[in-house]
């Protein structure tokens, strides 16, 4: 598929994970704040209502800056499998949250369904973990040599037997537990030992950062230690919390798992301090884009959560009504408020492409009132010096 085929289905769909997150965390408030309704378990956490919004709210804001950061890679370098990856990892924890959210929603506590809900939220987050898999390839997209082929198997596989663990416990979410109907403690016990797997998973990452750094140039260098550091940091929060839960359970609780959730956001803004700093991709672009898209799911968000607050309060009766015109009213005003916002965005972030574009609106304007060929051919040398700097420039004028 070409580049800009994919291009074109890369910003739908993160519209669409967007709308799902905001669906999940809309279905949430009725449920869980308005109705008072406990539950469910998201990131092995058992939310209990307004109590617990931090956990909800860090759990979207990871999963729509994972969403953010790897649309732009993947619209612009779609070589690179890190844009890929970053996208899987988001599509994965807005489809479940989506999901363990509508079955909350639908049925009451103690329900098969609910129960499901509950399984699923304990262990799905746990794929969102794997950071090594990015590491291993930064910044090119490929592992340093057909030798370390290995590492990638150590990791998926040490981080399914994480999630085996987490389904297989005798007790779903965390501080406020209940009986988990798919316990398995042979599974468990299995899973405890292939789980050994990410610890030499994890040294085969850093070995690999050290080898391409000392391979690389300058400001690859610069660029390794930026990532590595945010990656070093994201593993060794999730070691700690895999460790805690392991050999200290009875204070395992839902602020160590909502410090490791908050830890997701770690790789993405070491990518983005990179490519900042030392330029790996077209950075004035990709900084205007992730603050564009950063401000617009805030303020949709924002407008989710009041709307539905606003008529629910209103008319007590109408939570269906509530959710459906509140979904209504966010894709009514996404388009006007996303072209807006990146209006704004370009003016402080991506200044180039602001002073292009206004540079060749005053062009097209001044092509009606230019008689002179002469005139004109010198007007479009200016623009094209001031939207592209070439190196040297020739206007042909056909007689």
């Amino acid at each position: 598929m070409s580049r800009g085929r994919i291009a074109r289905w890369v910003w739908p769909g993160w519209v669409s994970l967007v709308a799902a997150l905001l669906a999940g965390l809309g279905l949430w408030i009725v449920q869980g704040v308005l109705r008072g309704v406990p539950g469910p378990v998201v990131a092995s956490v058992y939310v209990d209502g307004a109590v617990d919004v931090a956990v909800v709210a860090v759990y979207i804001v990871a999963a729509a800056s994972l969403a953010t950061v790897a649309a732009i890679m993947v619209a612009r370098v779609p070589s690179n499998r890190i844009g890929w990856i970053l996208g899987a990892i988001a599509i994965w924890m807005a489809s479940t949250f989506l999901i363990i959210m509508v079955l909350y929603y639908l049925h009451s506590p103690g329900d098969a369904q609910t129960d499901l809900a509950n399984w699923l939220g304990t262990w799905t987050f746990v794929v969102a973990v794997p950071t090594s898999l990015v590491l291993m390839i930064f910044p090119a997209g490929a592992l340093p040599s057909p030798r370390w082929r290995i590492l990638p198997w150590l990791a998926v596989i040490g981080t399914a037997a994480w999630m085996v663990l987490e389904a297989t416990a005798q007790d779903l979410g965390t501080e406020q537990s209940m009986p988990n109907p798919y316990a398995n403690p042979g599974l468990q016990a299995i899973a405890e030992i292939i789980g050994i797997l990410l610890l030499p998973a994890s040294i085969g990452t850093i070995a690999t950062l050290v080898v391409r750094y000392r391979r690389s140039s300058p400001d690859v260098r610069q660029q390794i230690k930026w990532v590595a550091l945010g990656g070093v940091l994201q593993v060794g929060v999730w070691l700690l919390v895999w460790a805690w839960e392991t050999f200290s359970p009875t204070t395992f609780g839902a602020d160590v798992v909502a410090v490791g959730t908050l830890s997701l956001l770690i790789v993405p803004i070491a990518l983005g301090v990179a490519i900042l700093r030392y330029r790996l991709y077209e950075i004035d672009r990709l900084v205007s884009r992730t603050v564009s898209y950063a401000v617009l799911v805030a303020l949709l968000a924002g407008v989710y959560f009041g709307l539905v607050i606003g008529i629910q309060t209103l008319f007590p009766a109408s939570e269906d009504l509530a959710v459906a015109g509140t979904t209504l009213a966010a894709a009514a005003v996404f388009n006007p408020l996303r072209l807006r916002i990146h209006d704004l965005v370009d003016k402080k972030f991506n200044r180039r492409r602001f002073d292009a574009e206004r540079v060749i609106e005053a062009f097209t304007a001044r092509i009606s009132t230019v008689t002179q060929a002469e005139n004109l051919s010198s007007d479009l040398a200016q623009v094209l010096e001031r939207t592209m700097a070439p190196a040297s420039i020739g206007v042909w004028i056909r007689n």
